[in-house]
């Protein structure tokens, strides 16, 4: 039991099925025991929380907030990773590698003042929302992507080669092929960013509804216990949506795990 725990605080350790299993358990009840006897009071209790569900859902339409809310995410994911992938690849050609790297650059500016630009350019709605979430998305994946390519090495390159592989095809079999699941994992990582930017951008254009626009119109009466919930519920929804990718990348580049099953 002692050797069990000290692996628990050891760097590296390799630690069985079991006991992380167990670890997590502890972990979970710690935390609720901590929500329930959380001496914050702006925290409502678990029971609280988990009951406005009901009324949230059939009083306030939570469940076509959230169906809009994924479907405009997917749509934006979609149309986002297309566009980055297409310009990531293209990078591979010296004329387009400044105008990704600029493109790329797009991620250090601020959304606020790029409100009004895509407004003026798409008049508002839901081409807004979109817009800006593809935005949101592109700018980093396409910095990512950028980088997978730029790892390929010189001897992968050369092996290509020898098979008498010609240049286009060196291409398809070495960068896009050989390193999907690098880009399957990136593209993971950035869908995470634009669920999270999606309440914030929701928020802005409230036409549609979308849990956003519901978690703003609770924040304005205060219903603490709602805000809780429709929170828990994104987070619930983004963990789903985590390892769905999760599931794809692993069907569809099983030898991605290989590396990670020897360790």
């Amino acid at each position: 039991m002692k050797k069990a725990v000290a692996r628990l605080f050891t760097p590296h350790a390799v630690v069985p099925k079991p006991h992380m299993f167990v670890m997590i358990g502890v972990q979970v009840v710690a935390a609720l025991v901590f929500w329930v006897f959380s001496p914050l009071k702006m925290i409502p209790g678990p029971m609280e929380v988990f009951g406005r569900y009901g009324f949230l859902w059939f009083e306030k339409g939570l469940g076509q907030a959230l169906k809009t809310s994924f479907l405009t995410t997917m749509e934006a994911l979609i149309i986002g990773a297309i566009l980055s992938l297409i310009l990531s690849y293209l990078t591979v050609l010296p004329f387009f590698q400044p105008i990704a790297q600029a493109f790329s650059k797009g991620r250090f500016l601020g959304l606020t003042g790029l409100t009004l630009i895509f407004t003026l350019l798409t008049g508002g709605g839901h081409t807004l929302k979109l817009s800006i979430m593809v935005w949101g998305l592109s700018v980093f994946f396409v910095a990512n992507v950028i980088s997978v390519v730029a790892s390929t090495t010189k001897a992968e390159l050369d092996h290509a080669r020898t098979l008498r592989m010609g240049r286009w095809r060196v291409v398809y079999e070495v960068i896009i092929l050989g390193k999907l699941d690098q880009v399957l994992t990136a593209l993971g990582q950035n869908v995470a960013i634009t669920w999270m930017m999606l309440t914030m951008v929701e928020g802005l254009v409230r036409s549609e509804g979308g849990l956003g626009a519901l978690l703003l119109i609770q924040e304005k009466h205060l219903e603490l216990a709602d805000i809780y919930a429709i929170q828990i519920l994104i987070l619930g929804t983004g963990l789903v949506i985590d390892w769905i990718f999760e599931a794809i990348k692993r069907g569809v580049c099983p030898h991605a795990q290989l590396g990670l099953e020897r360790r």
